[in-house]
């Protein structure tokens, strides 16, 4: 009876699984369906079966992009490397030169002002990445492709090339050769405990700015964190008051436990 009942919960949680996995595919498929992505010509040597496909970008790999930064390709090609990640997390440890954009609004802003691109950023290969690459690296990618074809008017793109760091910076920094080219040379997850409250603001001004499109965060919502705060050895966070529900008693919290930050 009880081998039954755990085959049944396991075919739940499959099902369940398949479910949100679908889900996510066929929202992405409704955001590019509304871009109509030209047909682009490649410079740089992509994978042939990526983890996250689409018909907006190109995957390459962790050996690829440190090949780039280390100057082995063309130096003719201009690359600009977007870390999509939260602050916390870019601070704990980026591809050096990567410049930390986490937010559509905040992407559209540092590339194009209002009589169109940058002038400083026309012509680059923008490459992006998170943790591993599934979510905010591939959402970011397909927004600039939206923001791109919505201001050319469906003509010439102002950016043909996007390319996406397969994996992400997981698979990056897990390559003890790369490790030179992190800055610093650690890596924090996006669930580390001592930054749950840190990425329960990001998450929550998130998806207030994506229901109510462009409202602006409240003041203090969003703390960001400096590297010198990030690598200190005790790190305690405390929850923001606006955070706690006043219907319930504050209990005494416990001392999170520091997490273990991954280095050579």
């Amino acid at each position: 009876m009880t081998q039954e009942v755990n085959e049944c919960l396991s075919k739940n949680d499959n099902l369940q699984g398949r479910t949100r996995q679908q889900s996510r595919l066929t929202f992405e498929m409704r955001e590019e369906a509304h871009v109509q992505t030209p047909v682009v010509r490649y410079t740089l040597p992509t994978v042939e079966s990526p983890q996250r496909e689409s018909s907006t970008f190109r995957s390459i790999s962790a050996a690829v992009l440190a090949s780039l930064l280390r100057g082995d390709h063309s130096r003719f090609l201009q690359l600009i490397i977007f870390d999509c990640r939260y602050p916390f997390e870019y601070f704990g440890g980026h591809i050096k030169g990567a410049v930390n954009i986490y937010s559509f609004d905040e992407l559209e802003k540092y590339l194009f002002d209002e009589w169109g691109v940058r002038s400083t950023m026309g012509g680059l290969m923008p490459i992006f990445y998170c943790e591993y690459s599934q979510v905010r690296g591939p959402a970011m990618a397909r927004r600039l492709r939206k923001i791109d074809t919505h201001r050319n008017n469906h003509r010439v793109l102002d950016f043909p090339e996007i390319y996406l760091l397969d994996k992400g910076y997981v698979n990056f920094w897990t390559e003890p050769t790369f490790r030179d080219l992190c800055e610093p040379r650690y890596y924090i997850s996006m669930h580390a405990r001592p930054y749950k409250h840190a990425l329960r603001q990001y998450t929550q001004h998130r998806s207030k700015s994506t229901a109510n499109g462009h409202n602006k965060p409240k003041k203090n919502s969003i703390r960001v964190f400096s590297s010198e705060q990030l690598l200190e050895d005790d790190v305690v966070e405390k929850a923001p008051e606006e955070l706690l529900e006043e219907s319930t008693p504050r209990q005494p919290r416990a001392r999170t436990p520091r997490t273990r930050l991954l280095f050579e």
